[in-house]
């Protein structure tokens, strides 16, 4: 079943199941849908972690946000065969029902992810109360379980999540994805990429750059230069700032505000030779009081230094679909925008752990709250 399909099909029923409501005895024709309950009965998980355990088998473990009360976060874990299994089981492990309805991440131990994610994609495209607009999250050298329940020691793992996304500490690094946006990717081409987490020196979440899938499998990670290179390649530079030698002595703190990239194929004849990225990066000067941007000469060499070190990190970035000879960031698709009347053609040929990616950068450099 397509995502798109399922989407539909959700919003149907969600609007059936609303009508049938407003009609008496009506609920008695529906007894899948969750019963109704108090809310003071429930227990709202928002915060999953699937784990590979054993043969086939998944360990869940789930958290809530701290109560308002101030106490720790309830988390709760179970092993089963199915995600389903283990969550229908952890309903045994306190007085409150625990609902699923409000679980805005989903974090997957490396482990999993190495076997397989497509068990958990499946679920969430499936389950009644699961949302394709979940958040999803690779943890990277450790365990989901082991994440969340460290972070309950000090708050909860969806406030640390929420907090990261709020404050930048995360799109510095590494973009959210939804599970809806994975999914799509997968159908289109069976690659794609998800952000990932790892525990910090000081034992709290941190962004890690991205997790390679492949065929619904991790194959590898984009970290540090060709992690930011992913994210100009997209288009999302929210929060980075590149530094740079002055020419006439220290150093400049610049802060990307936007990237746009495009994708084009490389023919000679009829043959594809290559792909080329244009991106197009604006950038405000954050720090560099002995800069004068009004100088023609200082702004151009900026500028130059920036388009060198942007491109160098969308190189690292591309670099990793040769390296793993997979598509993750649809580059085939773009191209194809690109050149819409060869697109037979380009499919036809493309390749692009054989293909040649070059990259051109031109760059922008304003003054941070008065533009020259």
């Amino acid at each position: 079943m397509s995502v798109r399909k399922t989407r539909r099909k959700r919003r149907a029923l969600a609007l059936w199941a609303a009508l049938c409501t407003l009609l008496s005895g009506c609920t008695d024709q529906f007894g899948f849908l969750p019963y109704a309950r108090e809310l003071e009965e429930t227990a709202l998980m928002q915060t999953m972690g699937v784990d590979a355990a054993g043969t086939g088998a998944v360990r869940v473990t789930a958290s809530t946000a701290v109560p308002l009360d101030g106490d720790k976060p309830l988390v709760v874990g179970e092993t089963a065969g199915t995600i389903s299994g283990a969550c229908l089981s952890m309903q045994a492990q306190g007085a409150s029902y625990i609902f699923y309805g409000h679980v805005g991440q989903i974090l997957l131990g490396e482990e999993l992810g190495r076997r397989d994610i497509g068990p958990v994609l499946d679920y969430v495209l499936r389950d009644v109360e699961m949302r394709l607009e979940t958040k999803l999250y690779l943890v990277q050298g450790d365990t989901a379980a082991g994440m969340i329940e460290q972070a309950a020691q000090e708050g909860s793992a969806p406030e640390r999540l929420e907090a990261m996304e709020a404050d930048g500490g995360l799109l510095s690094q590494s973009m959210t994805r939804t599970v809806e946006e994975v999914l799509e990717d997968l159908e289109e081409n069976g690659c794609t990429y998800v952000p990932a987490l790892r525990t910090g020196e000081e034992g709290d979440m941190t962004a890690a750059g991205y997790g390679l899938i492949k065929d619904g499998r991790l194959v590898g990670w984009a970290q540090g230069e060709a992690a930011s290179g992913v994210n100009l390649l997209m288009g999302a530079v929210d929060a980075d700032i590149i530094e740079v030698d002055l020419p006439q002595g220290g150093r400049a703190a610049l802060r990307l505000v936007g990237a746009k990239s495009r994708v084009e194929p490389v023919w000679e004849g009829a043959r594809l030779t290559g792909v080329a990225i244009r991106c197009k990066v604006e950038a405000n000067l954050a720090e560099g009081s002995r800069t004068d941007l009004s100088q023609a000469d200082v702004r151009g060499e900026l500028e130059k230094r920036l388009e060198y070190r942007t491109g160098q990190r969308i190189q690292a970035a591309a670099d990793l679909c040769r390296e793993y000879g997979g598509d993750f960031f649809q580059m085939e698709n773009r191209a194809g925008w690109s050149a819409p009347l060869n697109w037979t053609r380009l499919q036809e040929q493309w390749e692009i752990g054989e293909l040649p990616v070059t990259v051109e950068v031109q760059a922008h450099i304003r003054r941070g709250y008065d533009a020259v």
